[in-house]
């Protein structure tokens, strides 16, 4: 009987996620012989509850990636339909705009439009991490093959039978690739939400460097580490699941 072979980014991921909350909830008891090693003059000014700022920016990051992947992929599949044709180097400008764009500048902006709070993050994290789903939905359903187009019409599909039954289903692989490279973006520009009220890590790493508390800034930096890294993982296995999936079909 054939042993099944153990998929190194299910290890990596379980593995990833135990330091994870291990990190998150025992921190606490390991505080005192950290600050033994990075001692502190300066800095003690407050306490956080880091399993409650882990949770807020997970929620930050989360959420924006969410929206901004139902708005990425939307504007990308618009952009194959009859109406949408015309308006594809428009969606694909406005995108490439959007990412030029400093997070802090568009924090600011959020900040204009929403007031303090968690809904101007995810609306800066949201412009900063369209670009590469809308392009990664573009090239996924322009690369298809016409051979299958040309089965799709063969069979009797009209243009959006053959756009969302034969040609989406084949471009999820490189979709995800995109959503991949956009949930990293947002992790990495969460670490400023604590500008706009919205609390998140970034707080800590902010309070630590202001205050040149070292500790803070490990406390802070290590489950931002982690969680990317995992989310990476987790988006990669889907990837390739995704890819063997379109391969046998």
């Amino acid at each position: 009987m054939e042993r099944k072979k153990i998929d190194g980014h299910i290890i990596a991921i379980i593995i990833l996620l135990i330091s994870l909350i291990t990190f998150v909830f025992g921190f606490q008891y390991i505080e005192e012989w950290v600050y033994e090693i990075w001692p502190y003059e300066i800095g003690n000014v407050a306490k956080y509850s880091l399993p409650k700022l882990t949770l807020q920016f997970i929620q930050i990051a989360g959420v924006s990636c969410l929206l901004s992947a139902f708005i990425g992929v939307g504007l990308g599949v618009i952009c194959f339909t009859k109406y949408g044709e015309s308006f594809r180097l428009v969606i694909e400008k406005l995108s490439m705009i959007s990412q030029t764009i400093p997070t802090m500048a568009v924090l600011m902006f959020g900040i204009i439009a929403f007031g303090l709070g968690m809904k101007a993050a995810i609306f800066a994290l949201l412009l900063q991490s369209l670009l590469p789903i809308v392009f990664s939905t573009i090239a996924g359903l322009n690369n298809v093959s016409d051979t299958y187009l040309e089965v799709g019409k063969g069979l009797g599909m009209n243009a959006m039978q053959i756009l969302f039954r034969v040609q989406f289903p084949l471009a999820i692989p490189v979709i995800i690739s995109g959503l991949r490279t956009a949930l990293i973006i947002c992790i990495g520009a969460a670490t400023l939400a604590f500008s706009t009220g919205a609390g998140g890590l970034g707080l800590l790493i902010q309070t630590g460097c202001s205050t040149y508390n070292t500790v803070y800034i490990f406390e802070g930096t290590v489950p931002i580490c982690l969680i990317a890294i995992m989310m990476d993982q987790i988006l990669r296995k889907v990837e390739k699941h995704s890819y063997k999936t379109t391969i046998n079909e």
